[in-house]
Formats: C-alpha cells, sequence, structure tokens
C-alpha cells in the first residue's frame, strides 16, 4: 500500500499537470503569436512600476547584499557555492505564485535532498511581478528573505513563506513576514533583532528590485522556471503528461540531460 508520503506527492502532481494544462489552454486562446507569460509580465510591469512611483517605502537603511547573493542576482541554497563538477540549478519563483508552490510542495524535497547529498547545487532568484495583485507584498516577502539569508536562515525562511502562502491576491502581512515566518523560521534573540531592522529599512531594496528586472531583462516570462545551464526544465508535455517524476532518480536525469546539452555551463 502507498504511504501517505506517496500519495501526497501524486495529488500535489495531478495538481500541478492540471494546472499546467490550463495555462497550454490559455496560451492557445490568445493566440495571434503573443505569448501569455509575455504579456502577463508586460501588464502587471507597468502595475508595479506605477505603484513604486506612488506608494513604495522610504528606505532608510544602507543598500546591503545578501552574503550569499550570486552574482546574477540569486541566492545560494544554504550557502553552497557551483562546482565544475555537478550541475547548477536556478530556480526563478515569485513568493506568491500559486505554482511555485505546487511545484515546491511536489519537487521541493527531492531536490533539496539531491543538494544535500552534493549531487546539484541551488540558487534561488526572486521574481516579484505579482505584486500588481496585492500591493508590494511578492516585494516585500523578497526583502525578508534576503533578511533571513544575512542571518543564516534563508532555506529555513524560504521554505516557510511557502507553507504558508495565502491564497492568490490575500498577499502577506508585515506581522506574518517579520514575526511569525521568522520565529518559525528559527530567528531569535540577536539574530531576530537583526532582521527585523533589516527588514523594516528595507536594507535590501536594491538587490531585490535589481533581481525584479533581471527577471524581465532575461525573458524569464512565468514562474516557477527551472533552469540547469542556461536551459529550461520541462515537467509536462504538451499533452500535460509528466516528463519528470517527483523522484531522485527522474528529477536528476532532467537535470543531467539539460546540463549536458548546455556544455556543463554553471554561470548564467
Amino acid at each position: 500500500m502507498a504511504n501517505n508520503s506517496s500519495l501526497s506527492k501524486r495529488a500535489a502532481l495531478r495538481q500541478q499537470q492540471e494546472l499546467e494544462e490550463r495555462n497550454k489552454r490559455n496560451r492557445r486562446i490568445l493566440g495571434a503569436g503573443i505569448g501569455l507569460a509575455v504579456v502577463t509580465v508586460v501588464v502587471v510591469l507597468a502595475i508595479v512600476i506605477v505603484q513604486a512611483l506612488t506608494s513604495r517605502v522610504e528606505v532608510t537603511a544602507e543598500q546591503q547584499t545578501p552574503p550569499n547573493a550570486t552574482a546574477n542576482h540569486g541566492i545560494l541554497y544554504n550557502g553552497v557555492e557551483p562546482s565544475d563538477d555537478v550541475p547548477h540549478l536556478v530556480v526563478w519563483e515569485d513568493f506568491q505564485c500559486p505554482w511555485c508552490k505546487v511545484y515546491e510542495d511536489t519537487y521541493g524535497s527531492t531536490f533539496h535532498q539531491l543538494a544535500a547529498d552534493g549531487k546539484i547545487t541551488i540558487e534561488v532568484r526572486t521574481a516579484t511581478f505579482l505584486d500588481g495583485t496585492s500591493g508590494d507584498d511578492s516585494h516585500r516577502a523578497a526583502l525578508a528573505a534576503a533578511a533571513a539569508d544575512a542571518v543564516g536562515k534563508f532555506a529555513e525562511y524560504h521554505d516557510v513563506v511557502y507553507a504558508n502562502q495565502p491564497e492568490e491576491g490575500v498577499g502577506f502581512t508585515d506581522e506574518q513576514l517579520r514575526v511569525d515566518f521568522a520565529e518559525q523560521a528559527g530567528i531569535t534573540g540577536d539574530d531576530l533583532t537583526k532582521f527585523q531592522e533589516l527588514f523594516d529599512t528595507r536594507a535590501f531594496e536594491t538587490w531585490v528590485t535589481e533581481a525584479a528586472e533581471r527577471f524581465t531583462t532575461d525573458q524569464i516570462g512565468s514562474t516557477p522556471t527551472y533552469l540547469v545551464a542556461g536551459t529550461k526544465l520541462e515537467f509536462t508535455d504538451d499533452a500535460g503528461n509528466a516528463l519528470i517524476q517527483p523522484t531522485e532518480e527522474s528529477f536528476m536525469a532532467a537535470v543531467n540531460e539539460a546540463w549536458e546539452a548546455g556544455d556543463r555551463n554553471n554561470d548564467f
């Protein structure tokens, strides 16, 4: 009999496949050669720009860069640097993106274990294009995640945010981001004081903004996007059938194929 973990993974995978198929139908309906992701990013970007001009909270701290930041505006998962002998996985995500949570719930434990075993390294890059639905919640969550990296708790904070992701459009409260999630991630004492000060003064404002700009200039288009050697991993085919199963063997096979196709390039 299948255990509860296997059942929950299959249920999450089915949900992901349904969402993928719904998105493919939407793209066909739009037609006329215009990609849905491009349209979405352009429209939402316009909303974000307007909000940035009218309602951005004052930045009061000297701007900083997260200690485990990469030159490409990501944060290394558990601070492990890429190496030439294992594939480097880049994950583009928006903390408000419901699909990101589906993928995290389905595949997260798999590639986190692969990273723990030294078979891959992981870098998370944050987009904030969903801010158009609920103020600047994606941006503030990215600021908080960067602040968590400053106290050595990025991976833990990242996972807590997704575990508590609200319905799309509801957004995060400051109480959740600066108190509740921090405590759940194990940020306490002087580290909590430092974390909250970095968050309150928006010490990583410039860095988070530049990461979001890279999402646009690199034409990523949607979240979540998983890249290896600059190649996007495809999790389903056009019919919605799973190409990558939530197992270490299946995921690693897809990663290795992309890595070899991209000449083992870990700098992208």
